[in-house]
């Protein structure tokens, strides 16, 4: 938007009149970043495939958290030739003693936990994904309407160059570096156009879906957000779903170490049998319990405090590459809003001063046509640039967000 209000400043100078197609862009009415980045969320296909996993494991709790035994009913009848028959019915029962569901629905809570927090980041790093993407291709466009823009001016300067070759009023030389201001316009929009189908592309990827025909894409706020002046860095970094997977995880080791040591011990199985043997009635009792000899499950043991030391270690790794991020992120922010903030206050304003001048000399004689090519060249280059750091400035922003968590935040927030 900034590149077309200068570029329509440089035309006015010259008395031309924008294309209609970049005067409708600048009063196109553009969704909200947080209605657009739920819209994503409710139909991006790799967030449907986590809830899915999510329901699959809350499933998977509520099975682990039931006794693991069942009641076993045994009905027998034998008939012998000459002899009555005999018929018993029985029922047994294998006792948890130990209350090994408990272990196990405590160890699938844990990993329900962790699929949830999967499911939280998979959705902050989708649209993190989407909204990086989304500056690299607002500044792209932007570029491009410049570009296009650029090229329609060269190719007027080069008309008007022709005209006064034939007149007289300029040189050879004169008319040749219009013709080579032309190309060069020609060649720079040719590339500038394959960028932004490249950053188009990577958007679309990033969306992970088609968009419905009519949604449009929202454009960033004007202002650039603060960082919040003190922040408390443990909070935060405990409270970021990577982390929170990461000691869901080692919980549910640690709960796997119990299970384990659970498995050791036998489960009695009790049964009451009664009825009739020979015409004579009958009740039995009977307990048995199986004896651990030949496997005593204590590697199993062995190997769950083994894979609950690496979840362990895995989480404080995790943990410190996230402060170490946390702080890289908001360092990079910090120095990329600084040089924002600088061109804004130097830079664009020597800038609009630059093109105002070029405009009154230009229009007074006292530049040459070929003159006013090259230094409005060198500002539209300098614009390009401006573009780019903005572009910049805003991927640094979204870094911030992910190692903070504080996406959905932002997003709400957003439309203030």
């Amino acid at each position: 938007m900034r590149q077309q209000l200068r570029i329509l400043t440089c035309l006015a100078a010259l008395g031309l009149s924008a294309p209609a197609q970049a005067q409708e862009q600048m009063t196109l009415q553009k969704p909200s970043i947080e209605r657009f980045i739920n819209y994503v969320w409710e139909s991006s296909p790799a967030i449907a495939e986590s809830e899915a996993r999510v329901t699959a494991a809350d499933a998977a709790q509520r099975t682990a958290s039931k006794w693991q035994y069942n009641p076993e009913i045994e009905f027998e009848v034998e008939n012998v030739d000459g002899e009555d028959k005999t018929k018993t019915l029985g029922i047994s029962q294998t006792i948890d003693w130990s209350g090994k569901f408990l272990s196990s629905g405590k160890t699938a809570l844990f990993e329900l936990q962790a699929v949830e927090a999967d499911r939280d980041e998979i959705r902050q790093n989708t649209a993190l994904e989407v909204l990086s993407s989304l500056a690299d291709y607002r500044a792209a466009k932007d570029i491009y309407n410049l570009a296009v823009e650029r090229s329609g001016l060269m190719e007027r300067f080069a008309t008007l160059a022709q005209k006064g070759f034939k007149a007289g009023d300029i040189d050879q030389s004169e008319k040749n570096l219009a013709q080579l201001a032309l190309s060069e316009a020609l060649v720079v929009q040719a590339d500038v156009k394959t960028v932004l189908a490249e950053t188009k592309q990577a958007l679309d990827s990033s969306i992970g879906f088609p968009l419905e025909n009519g949604f449009a894409l929202p454009e960033l706020p004007e202002a650039l957000p603060a960082l919040p002046e003190a922040i408390d860095e443990n909070q935060i970094l405990m409270a970021l779903p990577s982390l929170r997977a990461m000691r869901s995880r080692e919980d549910a080791a640690k709960a796997v170490i119990t299970g384990a040591r659970k498995d050791r011990l036998p489960d009695p199985t009790i049964g009451i049998t009664g009825g009739q043997d020979a015409g004579a009635d009958m009740i039995g009792f009977s307990v048995s319990v199986p004896l651990n000899i030949f496997n005593t499950y204590g590697a199993e043991v062995d190997q769950a405090k083994a894979e609950a030391l690496a979840e362990a270690k895995a989480g404080q790794n995790a943990f410190y590459s996230a402060r170490t991020r946390l702080k890289s992120a908001q360092r990079s922010y910090q120095l990329s809003r600084k040089a924002w903030g600088n061109w804004q206050e130097n830079g664009a304003q020597a800038l609009a001063e630059q093109t105002d001048i070029l405009d009154r000399k230009f229009k007074v004689g006292d530049l040459s046509a070929t003159d006013y090519l090259v230094q409005i060249e060198q500002a539209l280059d300098t614009q390009v640039a401006a573009e780019e750091l903005h572009a910049k400035v805003w991927k640094s922003w979204f870094a911030w967000l992910g190692a903070s968590g504080t996406i959905n935040q932002w997003i709400q927030n957003s439309g203030e």
